[in-house]
C-alpha cells in the first residue's frame, strides 16, 4: 500500500495539504480513514466536508468517518447527526464565533469537520483528540503560518498536488521547489526556539541571541542593515518570516557571511532558480523541518483544464521515484 508508512509508531500527527484548492486533500484524507483502521483523530485548519465549493460551486466530497473515530466540528453538525455520535467535550479553542466541540462517531458518518483558527488552539486540539482517545491524528491543513501544518507538532506531510494550480510543467516545478525546500537542514538549539515565540527577528552576536525589535524583513531591509553594521562578525541571523525576491534581491549579497536561520522552509519564497542559487550560496537552516513524506497528485481541474492522466503519472514517477505517489483519481 502506497502509505504503508503510516503504520510506523513515530507518526502520531499527519497534515494533508495541498497546492493549490481543489487538490484532493479530501479524498486522500478519506483513503486513509478507510484503509489504514485506526481510532483517529480528525480535524481542518479550515472547514472540510462542505457540500459545495465556495468558488465554483461544484459539488465537494463529504469527509467519511468510520466508527470509533473522534473528530472536531462545530454545533451546526452536532445536530445532524443525532444518536450517530457521541459528544465528548466542548472546546475553548479561538475558533472566530464558531463553537467546537469533539465528538466520537457511533456508526460510519459522511460529515463535516473543523477546528481551531489558530497555530496554538490546532495544537491544543490534536492534543485533546489524543486524550480522548484518538491513537493518531489527520489533519486537513494548509501551507501558511495559520496552520499546524507548519509547526513541529507534526510528524509527516502529505502534499497534495492537481490540475487546478496550472499545466505539467507548472506542478512539477513547484513540486521540486517544495522538495528541495524539505531537504534543508535544521538548525537544533533549545534556546532559539524558546526565543523564536516571540516571532521577532534575532541575531546572534558573539555566542548570545540578540533582539533585532524587527518582526519582518519586508520593508526593513535598510533597518537590518544598520543593525549588522554596528555588529561586528554577527555569526547568526534568525528570519521567522517571508524572505521574498524583492528582499532577496537588496540583502542577499549583504547576508553572504552569515549562517540564515528560519523558522521554517516555507518561508523561503523564492522561485525554483533563485532557491537553487540561494541554496547553494547561503546554505540556509531550519527551526522547524519541513517533513514531507508522500505525494498525491490529481490530473483533474476544477478551473483549469484537465491533465492526460497517463502522460502525468508516468513523468511524476519518474521525476519523484524517492517519494510515495497516490492517484487521487484511481481511489
Amino acid at each position: 500500500m502506497e502509505f504503508s508508512w503510516i503504520s510506523d509508531k513515530r507518526y502520531k500527527n499527519i497534515a494533508i495539504v495541498g497546492i493549490c484548492k481543489n487538490a484532493g486533500k479530501t479524498t486522500v484524507l478519506n483513503y486513509i480513514l478507510a484503509n489504514y483502521p485506526y481510532q483517529w483523530g480528525i480535524l481542518s485548519t479550515g472547514r472540510d466536508g462542505e457540500t459545495e465549493d465556495t468558488l465554483f460551486k461544484i459539488p465537494k466530497p463529504k469527509v467519511k468517518i468510520p466508527e470509533g473515530c473522534f473528530f472536531c466540528t462545530d454545533a451546526k453538525t452536532l445536530l445532524q447527526h443525532g444518536s450517530g455520535i457521541s459528544i465528548l467535550a466542548k472546546t475553548n479553542f479561538p475558533s472566530g464565533s464558531r463553537e467546537l466541540w469533539i465528538v466520537k462517531s457511533e456508526k460510519y458518518l459522511e460529515t463535516e469537520i473543523t477546528g481551531p483558527v489558530s497555530v496554538s488552539g490546532q495544537i491544543a486540539c490534536s492534543e485533546l483528540l489524543k486524550k480522548l482517545g484518538a491513537e493518531k491524528v489527520l489533519i486537513d491543513g494548509s501551507l501558511d503560518r495559520k496552520s499546524i501544518a507548519l509547526s513541529n507538532e507534526i510528524d509527516a506531510i502529505i502534499l497534495t498536488a492537481g490540475a487546478s494550480f496550472g499545466n505539467q510543467q507548472a506542478i512539477i516545478q513547484e513540486l521540486r521547489r517544495l522538495i528541495t525546500l524539505s531537504q534543508i537542514g535544521t538548525y537544533r538549539s533549545p534556546a532559539l526556539q524558546k526565543l523564536a515565540e516571540q516571532n521577532n527577528i534575532l541575531i546572534k552576536y558573539k555566542g548570545r541571541w540578540k533582539q533585532t525589535g524587527l518582526v519582518s524583513l519586508i520593508s526593513h531591509e535598510t533597518k537590518l542593515l544598520e543593525i549588522l553594521s554596528q555588529l561586528k562578525n554577527p555569526s547568526h541571523l534568525y528570519l521567522p518570516g517571508a524572505y521574498t525576491s524583492s528582499v532577496n534581491s537588496r540583502l542577499g549579497k549583504q547576508l553572504y557571511r552569515i549562517q540564515l536561520i528560519f523558522r521554517h522552509p516555507e518561508c523561503i519564497k523564492l522561485s525554483s532558480n533563485e532557491l537553487e542559487v540561494f541554496l547553494n550560496t547561503q546554505k540556509p537552516l531550519s527551526l522547524i523541518p519541513f517533513k514531507l513524506k508522500a505525494i498525491a497528485v490529481n490530473p483533474h481541474g476544477v478551473g483549469n483544464n484537465d491533465l492526460d492522466a497517463d502522460e502525468f503519472h508516468q513523468t511524476l514517477y519518474k521525476t519523484f521515484k524517492n517519494y510515495a505517489l497516490l492517484d487521487v483519481m484511481e481511489i
